[in-house]
């Protein structure tokens, strides 16, 4: 077993996030490869003393070459993401990332090929360019790199600390990535998210603490929409924690009106995701009670989430009782159009819901309303697959099978998501396990999954 992790802060410099990913790897060693590594065996295959791969670990020292990086990369059967990183590591070196925002001009303690130096006095480089040394697009590219997580981190720390003179232009950047998830392709839109989510929390560590509030608005929108984008991208473990932290941001902002908003999207996004749907119904009820009386995007998302739940559950009546509550809403004003509220969204719901109960004809009414007035490619693909759920529900199991397959197939690759591919695999859900091998729909229906999900 590996020795106790000593309280490092991994976060403080490249060179202490490079020495904690060693350790990682090297704790991980025997459940990725198989056997056991000892520190005296590691040391044997990188030419390191065991106390020198410990200064390393603990990012007080950095391997003096990119060949000694790549000793330690093989040794640890890293598959090259230390060599990757290593040119971040070697000119930032223990230069703290907090300074890095604080000042474009600046000598920083770095490490060459083969051999230590410094970087000359001069180096003006803009804000979202010193992120990207600092390897955080990298890090987005990267599976050990855990899908922005050293950027939620340190959004966390400074979250009650900020403020900002540029509050209107983080509100123009929340609406445009609002509008970049509801049209392009999820893989295009994740990263410049995560580089602007890094440049928010820069700007919050510096600005006074009275003046935090607007920006703390900004950072739960973007971290919400970051978790709207992961979920598209099916890593719902990441996605968890992005909504963890919309939520602490949308509460540190004192506006409950965003708070409704973060909590009741989560609860529509998790129907998506492995929870179960009973664990949906307490985070959607959590929304309507902040909510109250008060008919907002967030309140009418809470309701859409239970009524959806409730759908899936196989609880008919208490589904329709919520489809119908949601209807006497959207009669309402709507508070907070600026999130993406938009009124086809109930008939998305209307069509989930009615396509679980098998209402064919009704919920071929609310698909009609919804693909005449949604931009939103997800939701169009997505009803259409209800519709292959209806069919199912009532019987039709071939036929659900090939148009699930037709709606798949005829997509963008790029545009198939985790959460449509997620409707398209409830479409089989529909048909009892006894008669699924008698189907002759079933072997295209499972080939446009398997391909769609290695694409």
């Amino acid at each position: 077993m590996p020795a106790p992790r000593k309280s490092i802060d991994r976060y403080k410099s490249m060179a202490h996030y490079f020495g904690a990913l060693i350790r990682d790897l090297r704790d991980s060693y025997e459940l990725r490869v198989g056997e056991p590594l000892t520190v005296a065996q590691l040391s044997a295959k990188t030419g390191y003393s065991p106390s020198m791969l410990g200064a390393i670990e603990r990012g007080q020292n950095l391997p003096e070459s990119g060949l000694r990086v790549q000793a330690i990369d093989d040794a640890l059967h890293a598959e090259g993401h230390l060599k990757m990183l290593w040119p971040v590591v070697q000119r930032l070196g223990h230069c703290t990332l907090d300074e890095l925002a604080a000042a474009t001009n600046r000598t920083i303690a770095g490490y060459r090929e083969y051999g230590s130096s410094a970087l000359p006095q001069g180096d003006d480089m803009e804000r979202r360019q010193l992120f990207q040394l600092a390897g955080l697009g990298l890090f987005a590219q990267s599976p050990l790199f855990n899908a922005g997580e050293p950027v939620r981190q340190m959004l966390e720390r400074v979250l009650n600390t900020a403020d900002s003179l540029t509050v209107d232009d983080w509100q123009r950047t929340c609406a445009d990535y609002l509008h970049a998830v509801l049209t392009r392709p999820p893989a295009t839109v994740r990263d410049d998210l995560v580089l602007d989510l890094a440049a928010l929390q820069q700007v919050i560590a510096r600005v006074p603490p009275e003046r935090a509030a607007e920006l703390q608005r900004a950072a739960a929108w973007l971290s919400a929409l970051h978790a709207n984008v992961l979920t598209r991208l099916g890593e719902c473990g990441a996605a968890r924690r992005w909504w963890t932290t919309a939520r602490n941001a949308a509460d540190a902002s004192g506006d409950t009106d965003l708070r409704v908003w973060v909590r009741g999207t989560e609860a529509v996004f998790a129907l998506y995701s492995p929870r179960a749907p009973e664990a949906i119904l307490p985070l959607a009820h959590s929304a309507r009670s902040l909510a109250g009386d008060r008919v907002t995007a967030g309140h009418i998302k809470a309701v859409s989430a239970e009524a959806q739940a409730l759908a899936v559950l196989g609880r008919r009546q208490e589904a329709r009782d919520r489809l119908r509550h949601l209807h006497e809403l959207a009669a309402h004003d709507v508070v907070g159009e600026k999130y993406g509220w938009q009124p086809s969204g109930v008939w998305f719901t209307t069509s989930w819901v009615l396509s679980y109960d098998g209402a064919t004809e009704a919920g071929r009414e609310a698909r009609d309303r919804l693909l005449a007035t949604s931009p939103c490619y997800q939701n169009g693909t997505n009803v259409r697959l209800h519709e292959a759920i209806a069919i199912g529900k009532q019987g039709g199991h071939n036929e659900a099978l090939q148009l699930a397959t037709q709606v798949i197939t005829h997509l963008d690759p790029a545009y198939r998501s985790q959460m449509i591919l997620h409707t398209a695999r409830m479409t089989l859900d529909t048909v009892p396990i006894e008669k699924r091998a008698a189907l002759p729909a079933l072997g295209d229906y499972r080939t446009a999954i398997s391909a769609s999900v290695l694409a």
